[in-house]
């Protein structure tokens, strides 16, 4: 699955973005957050992330974040946390046009 995320991630959006995550990840065992659209990400958008790959980590799924912009490399890079995400350079196309958007 493919969620694709724009704009600003932060405190404002940041339930939304969980509710997001949580609904893609029903009956889903790997995702991938497009993240290519992202100007600005805080730590509470950091936050839903680190919760996305520990949900991954726990249920043994796959997760990714793809084409990260870079606000969202600037915040993982100042977290100390960029080493435990895996990234691709690309959102692969996983052949369903239904990807959620927030």
């Amino acid at each position: 699955m493919i969620l694709t995320v724009a704009g600003d991630v932060d405190l404002a959006v940041h339930a939304a973005f969980q509710a997001a995550l949580d609904e893609q990840w029903q009956g889903a065992e790997n995702l991938v957050i497009d993240c290519s659209e992202i100007t600005f990400l805080d730590s509470m958008g950091l936050r839903v992330l680190v919760q996305a790959l520990q949900t991954a980590t726990t249920n043994n799924h796959t997760f990714a974040l793809a084409a990260p912009s870079a606000p969202v490399l600037r915040v993982l890079e100042l977290a100390g946390v960029q080493s435990l995400f895996p990234v691709v350079d690309s959102i692969p196309d996983d052949g369903d046009d239904s990807d959620g958007e927030r």
